[in-house]
Formats: structure tokens, sequence, C-alpha cells
């Protein structure tokens, strides 16, 4: 296998997996994998391939993290903050802590907050907060 077809498939994979996180963080390394796959594409050595991977993903890690401090404290929750105390309904449990809900016409992962006791009987659910794209339930 070329070593380009390395890069980026560990490109694909960080995107993936950045899927399931929702930080932008994953990205911003998978953006500097990906660049180091298009030099070795290019016939650039190992060497330079990996500075360039080292250098990409540092810079965008960290124009990131700038944005997220500029922008403050607690502004991503400020557009959730609609969606505390509303209802959602239960759709299956994958164990006593962890279960799918539905609410605003899809299904969502959802956790118990740290203090509700766990009831798989119970269909209706209140969201406390959000932590990323899962629902904390109570």
């Amino acid at each position: 296998m070329e070593v380009y077809w390395i890069w980026w498939l560990a490109a694909v994979v960080l995107v993936i997996a950045e899927i399931n996180s929702g930080t932008f963080y994953l990205i911003a390394v998978a953006f500097g994998l990906a660049a180091a796959g298009l030099s070795a594409y290019l016939g650039m050595a190992w060497s330079g391939q990996a500075a360039i991977a080292a250098l990409l993903c540092t810079l965008s890690v960290a124009g990131i993290y700038r944005l997220k401090q500029a922008r403050g404290p607690g502004l991503e929750q400020a557009n959730l903050a609609y969606d505390i105390g509303q209802t959602v309904q239960a759709v299956r449990w994958s164990d006593e802590r962890h279960a799918r809900v539905s609410y605003r016409g899809a299904e969502w992962d959802a956790e118990l907050a740290g203090t509700a006791s766990a009831d798989m009987a119970r269909q209706s659910w209140k969201i406390k907060e959000i932590a990323g794209s899962r629902l904390i339930i109570e």
C-alpha cells in the first residue's frame, strides 16, 4: 500500500470519529493528515510529510482553540438552552444508564444524570443538560 493511502485512511478514520465527538478538533487533525497524504502523493520524503502533518495539525488545532476561547464560555450551551427542561420519550435502553430517546423528530443518545435513578419502564424524561450531542436526562 502506498504511503499516501495510509495518511488518507487515517484522516478518514478521524473524520468518522469526529462525527461522534462534535468538537472539530479531530477534523483539524484530519486536515493535517490529508495534507501529508497529498505531499506523499506528490513524492515528498517521509520527513517532509511528517513535518507537514505536524505543522498543519498543530496550527489547525490551535486555531480552533483560539476561536472557542474568543467566543467565550457558555455560548455553545446558550443556543441549546431552550432544550433544557423539555420532555423526551425513551425508545430503547442499551444499559441501565444509557438510552436512545425521541426528541424533535429524531433519535438521540441519552444518559441518565448522576442523581437520576434508572427506571427502564418509565417512558417520559426531562432534559437536564446537553453534553456534545448527548442529552443528559432525569
